[in-house]
């Protein structure tokens, strides 16, 4: 089964498998950084079914974070306006410069997402986020970003967390202050196998689409955020007791 094309210079290659990529990869003196938490896409159905559900629009600006060897950002690259890639790792900048040398919307990015300011133009944000620090992106782009739509591929388990109810066990201060700022939709699952190397847990590709009404304002923001962490810290204890204790409250 064909994957995707990945360009080095003038040659292109088709990806097979995954004695492929990683054949690709040692060519270019590459290979997944656990760092990084680097697992790639390697699945045509669910890159097709990512795209798809993206659906970029020919005016979209479009922020992808930690695209790797660029399996997701060659079809985006074809579709919408423009593109800015985020990679912290300088190999893999390096492959999607010479990869996207000759298309001039898209933007490669070496830097660290969570330390850079924010991308401000692009209408939508998507990413294959390393688990390691899914949360603490979703965050950031929740708080800095004004992108209508975000798609990413996260942990199963934080896919959980993202739509539980006050009444699941899974609800948490990151439900709550996730869903502050967004809608979110669980699309679909994708298994360890689609990817190399391979997780050890499964996969969710998820929707968060940004609310129109604010309830916070932004001087609320941190208190509201701060008073939902010590509320789930002492979930036992009476809040008036947890405040004072609290590590949250400043």
């Amino acid at each position: 089964m064909t994957m995707v094309s990945l360009a080095s210079g003038k040659k292109k290659r088709s990806i097979l498998n995954k004695k492929e990529i990683l054949a690709y990869l040692q060519s270019q003196g590459l290979s997944p950084n656990k760092a990084y938490g680097q697992h790639f896409l390697i699945s045509q159905k669910y890159i097709e079914a990512i795209v798809t559900a993206i659906s970029p629009k020919p005016d979209d600006c479009i922020l992808e974070i930690g695209p790797g060897p660029g399996i997701l950002t060659a079809p985006l690259s074809r579709l919408a306006k423009r593109l800015v890639c985020v990679e912290i790792d300088a190999g893999f900048v390096r492959l999607l410069q010479e990869q996207f040398a000759e298309k001039a919307q898209v933007t490669i990015v070496h830097d660290d997402f969570l330390k850079m300011p924010p991308v401000r133009e692009c209408t939508r944000i998507v990413g294959n986020l390393p688990y390691n620090v899914s949360s603490q992106i979703i965050f950031k782009v929740a708080k800095h970003y004004s992108a209508g739509e975000c798609f990413f591929l996260i942990q199963r388990e934080m896919a959980d967390r993202l739509v539980a109810l006050p009444d699941s066990s899974m609800y948490s201060a990151f439900s709550v202050g996730v869903q502050l700022y967004f809608d979110v939709h669980r699309l679909f699952d994708i298994p360890p196998h689609a990817f190399f190397p391979a997780p050890k847990v499964h996969s969710t590709f998820v929707q968060l689409t940004r609310k129109k009404e604010m309830p916070l304002q932004d001087n609320e923001k941190d208190v509201f955020e701060q008073l939902v962490a010590t509320a789930f810290w002492a979930r036992r204890k009476m809040l008036k007791t947890a405040l004072k204790r609290s590590p949250y409250v400043q």
